[in-house]
């Protein structure tokens, strides 16, 4: 099994494609062939008849996914490796606006920057009571727009201002009392759950979900968009 395979496991069972992040010991941070894999696995998903739904959900207990992993090194210039690792997330967050077909987010622990961003794009999410979502990324140095792309239509501009603003940590049961969360269940449940969920979306007319999916998500896609070029003018201005 390659690396990719193993760190990005892909199962298809009974119409539902399960992408599982598989990287525990690196709180299932995102490496650059990771994100290039998901964005990949999710278009092929997308045209794929056989697939009518995705869950998603990471390996533990202790964290869904840190986000894009900050450390990992390269042999190319600092600047250019941090764009081209921001132009294949961006991709996997279009890729997840555009999926037509119902997604569920088993969120099994902490879900920190672009890991909350990639669950908040789920159709529904089902979190374990332990688990809490941030967008730490100011704590960085770095601001989330595409945090607030995402979270400004799905909670209010003042809570997903404060969030990314603030950088803190929002409880699973929070998120359930801001309408953002769906469901919020012991650990041992979080799939079993999710998977219950998207499987009575998938169960819906197809045509007629993808209609309803894609004009709600035409603005937030029109943001991303945005956010990723003032995300590029940003980082230019970088200084090493």
């Amino acid at each position: 099994m390659n690396k990719l395979l193993s760190e990005l496991l892909i199962e298809k069972r009974d119409g539902l494609l399960f992408i599982t992040l598989n990287r525990p010991q690196k709180a299932n941070a995102l490496t650059l062939e990771m994100v290039q894999g998901l964005g990949q696995t999710l278009r092929e998903a997308r045209d794929d008849p056989a697939v009518r739904g995705v869950l998603m959900t990471g390996v533990g207990e202790r964290v869904f996914s840190g986000g894009v992993d900050v450390r990992q090194t390269s042999l190319l210039p600092p600047q250019e490796f941090r764009q081209m690792r921001s132009t294949a997330f961006f991709k996997v967050l279009i890729a997840l606006v555009d999926f037509e077909k119902p997604v569920a987010a088993a969120v099994n622990g902490v879900a920190s920057g672009g890991g909350f961003m990639i669950a908040a794009l789920a159709d529904v999410i089902v979190a374990s009571d332990t688990a809490s979502f941030a967008l730490p990324e100011i704590d960085l140095g770095t601001p989330a727009l595409a945090g607030l792309a995402i979270l400004d239509p799905l909670v209010g501009g003042a809570l997903a201002y404060h969030l990314v603003q603030s950088g803190r940590h929002m409880s699973a049961a929070e998120g359930e009392r801001h309408g953002l969360i769906h469901a919020v269940t012991p650990h041992a449940q979080v799939v079993t759950q999710a998977e219950k969920r998207v499987r009575e979306l998938c169960a819906k007319n197809p045509r007629a979900f993808a209609a309803g999916k894609a004009w709600m998500r035409s603005a937030m896609r029109a943001a991303l968009e945005q956010a990723e070029r003032a995300m590029v003018s940003y980082r230019s201005t970088e200084v090493e």
